[in-house]
């Protein structure tokens, strides 16, 4: 720690907040621990912070958002007074300073393969400042070819297109059988060399669009797996450069599909308001003239938005229009192309559980679990563990302990922190009722299944 003059922007902020030094402490490492960082402060912690003293990152960043969510308003980490001022940021320091998209990701694909820089980066903490992203404003007028590219540099193709487009299906398709920390290294050097060199080389105008917008897929779905993995502030770098490579690609469409994906994070990380405002931007971003599935992906998860924050006839109405947007859907089954039934059933399911109607989520959860394809591990899984806990809460134990053993078969294909979570939940709720056959039989198999450790605090 570096010691420094005593702290006046924090000792506002606990004004502002009407919190004492362990409130503030509480706050943030349930922040943390939400994030996959256990970490242990307390009101002693704090008074060092007043008196000077600066924490490692990202707790910086986790103590803004606690301030964030706490006042109801934007609060960076340097308002803080804590943050080190360039050298809580993992990435290359030429990275913010860079314009070209294509630079930025590649810095970032290196850093997240780099052994040395990868813990950091892996570590750094979900920001609200970095979740804020800017309104669509179309694409930008893209070159035939980069000023800095040789005329002799081989010229990208329809191939090259199609080679991507396949690899987003790969990866997609890697990720629900086996989780987001499942290939998701090999992802990042697919990204960082095979596309980065695509996109670097001459193309025609109409092409070079399609290739950002697979590139752009292609980082979404490392920020989703990025996610999955745990890496919180990771993913949101990834999203970032996602929404960059839509608006370069002239695709508002997977703009909007990102700006969803940032709002399920933000949601997950207990940012209620924030994953409204963002899950609002997406439908606004994607237009009522939006094709019916992606209209009724982006409605589903600001009816889910609505739903946690209490507001009733909004999300029903929502889900209502999703339900009836889903009810015209056609296209070719993929991950950017079409919503799956199942998908809108669980965030269904989500949204009634929210809304304080267990009866009726249980059945939409159900109704989803049945329909997964028993090798899609992660969201079975997933679904199966939800529909578990929603049971046991009604009192319904065996029923619940028959999805939970079902989420113990599915469980060891997987590589996934929300997967992990889900067994520490497991064996929580099920340890009051260990005398019970049922439980105890569920308790014995999750017992010989560990999950992955979780990172040591900074």
């Amino acid at each position: 720690m570096v010691r420094d003059q005593p702290n006046h922007r924090l000792a506002a902020l606990l004004g502002e907040a009407g919190w004492s030094a362990a409130e503030l402490a509480r706050a943030v490492n349930g922040l943390g621990a939400a994030q996959g960082l256990p970490l242990r402060y307390d009101r002693t912690s704090v008074a060092h912070w007043l008196a000077g003293s600066r924490p490692r990152s990202p707790v910086p960043t986790l103590v803004a958002s606690a301030f964030s969510r706490r006042s109801g308003r934007l609060i960076t980490a340097e308002e803080t007074g804590l943050a080190h001022y360039g050298a809580d940021d993992p990435l290359p320091p030429h990275q913010s300073r860079r314009d070209d998209v294509l630079d930025r990701l590649t810095a970032l694909c290196r850093a997240d393969t780099d052994p040395t820089r990868r813990i950091p980066l892996a570590g750094s903490a979900y920001s609200l400042v970095a979740a804020t992203a800017p309104a669509w404003g179309g694409g930008r007028p893209v070159g035939a070819a980069p000023a800095r590219v040789p005329a002799l540099v081989p010229r990208a193709t329809a191939a090259d297109l199609r080679r991507m487009q396949w690899m987003i299906l790969a990866f997609a398709d890697l990720m629900e059988r086996h989780g987001g920390a499942h290939a998701r290294t090999a992802l990042t050097i697919y990204v960082a060399d095979d596309t980065g060199g695509v996109l670097a080389a001459p193309a025609l105008p109409s092409l070079r669009r399609e290739l950002f917008t697979g590139a752009g897929q292609l980082t979404h779905l490392l920020g989703r797996m990025s996610m999955d993995a745990g890496h919180q502030g990771l993913a949101q770098h990834y999203f970032t450069a996602s929404l960059e490579l839509a608006r370069e690609g002239d695709d508002r469409r997977l703009y909007a599909i990102t700006l969803r994906a940032m709002s399920l994070q933000a949601l997950h990380l207990g940012f209620v308001q924030h994953a409204w405002q963002l899950a609002d931007a997406a439908v606004d971003t994607a237009g009522p003239r939006t094709d019916p599935s992606t209209r009724a992906f982006l409605l589903s998860q600001r009816g889910l938005t609505h739903a946690h924050a209490r507001r009733r006839r909004e999300a029903v109405k929502d889900l209502a229009s999703a339900e009836a947007q889903h009810d015209r859907a056609s296209g070719p089954a993929g991950p950017f192309t079409l919503y799956p039934r199942a998908g809108l059933d669980y965030q269904r399911g989500r949204a009634l559980l929210a809304l304080g109607d267990p009866v009726q989520a249980a059945r939409a959860l159900e109704t989803a679990a049945g329909a997964r394809a028993g090798d899609r591990h992660r969201s079975s899984a997933l679904t199966r563990a939800r529909l578990a806990e929603t049971l046991l809460a009604q009192g319904r134990l065996e029923e619940s302990c028959v999805h939970w053993d079902v989420f113990l078969d599915h469980y060891p294909y997987l590589r996934s922190a929300t997967a992990d979570r889900a067994l520490r939940q497991l064996r929580t709720s099920l340890r009051g009722f260990r005398h019970q056959p049922h439980a105890a039989a569920v308790l014995r198999r999750a017992r010989s299944l560990t999950p992955r450790p979780r990172r040591r605090p900074p």
